[in-house]
């Protein structure tokens, strides 16, 4: 199973589709969180060339240069982590058979579309297809993203009517829910 973290197209608070910035902590976080989970790969998506830029040389400095021999295990958690300037060069990693099986996250549910994180396990067990979860960054992911998802997975339910939780919260509680069915519990 893999991870996508989406930059564009998502939504700004006002409902724009628009490109969100890439940050340092975000890079180590979603590596640190796959790397526990076992998680294959953790894509990165943005169209703006200087930060994926940047995100290539942090990755790069912890994988290969002095950051790999400072701290060897966080330079294993960031070789995990591809850096893609869209969706479509993401799904092109997985070659031309039938590509990955895609899930989405949101805030909301979406009729029609919504899945158990049990179903979702399941179907990672069965591995006729790549998994692949897609994470959307500032206000969610797009409508179009959400169309090209096979399914999306259920929210993560708060105590109120707030629920805009941070990305690597959201990241940890999903995998977590994924991976704590492992003993066959699905609740």
């Amino acid at each position: 199973m893999s991870v996508g973290v989406i930059h564009y197209p998502v939504y700004d608070k006002r409902g724009d589709i628009v490109a969100t910035s890439l940050t340092n902590l975000e890079i180590h976080d979603m590596a640190r969180t796959c790397m526990t989970f076992g998680i294959d790969l953790c894509y990165i998506v943005s169209p703006l060339a200087r930060q994926r830029e940047i995100a290539e040389k942090l990755v790069h400095h912890w994988v290969h240069g002095y950051g790999a021999t400072y701290n060897p295990k966080r330079g294993k958690a960031l070789e995990k982590v591809r850096i893609r300037q869209d969706i479509d060069t993401m799904i092109g990693d997985y070659g031309d058979g039938p590509g990955p099986f895609v899930v989405g996250t949101s805030s909301r549910v979406r009729e029609g579309k919504m899945m158990s994180c049990g179903d979702f396990y399941d179907i990672i067990q069965e591995g006729q297809r790549p998994a692949l979860v897609l994470f959307g960054t500032g206000w969610g992911l797009a409508e179009e993203v959400v169309e090209r998802c096979d399914r999306m997975l259920e929210p993560i339910s708060g105590a109120g009517d707030y629920n805009h939780l941070s990305l690597r919260v959201a990241l940890g509680i999903i995998l977590d829910r994924i991976f704590s069915l492992r003993g066959g519990n699905h609740e």
